[in-house]
């Protein structure tokens, strides 16, 4: 039997991109001014942890494969 924290793992920079984009998106289109703003500073916060966590696994994934 597998392990459930090993079968179901939640990436949650991943997350923060959906509902930072999802949010603002729906701001735009609702014309919401504060859920523009809130979306905005979600994405300000999770995209550097997305651009450093993605130069991580690439640069690992690039050393392994070329071993």
């Amino acid at each position: 039997m597998t392990d459930p924290e090993k079968q179901f793992k939640i990436n949650l920079n991943l997350w923060g991109l959906v509902v930072g984009l999802g949010g603002l998106e729906a701001a735009e289109y609702l014309r919401l001014c504060a859920l523009f703003w809130f979306s905005l500073a979600v994405l300000v916060l999770i995209g550097p942890a997305v651009a450093v966590t993605t130069f991580a696994y690439t640069r690992d994934y690039w050393k392994e494969r070329h071993r």
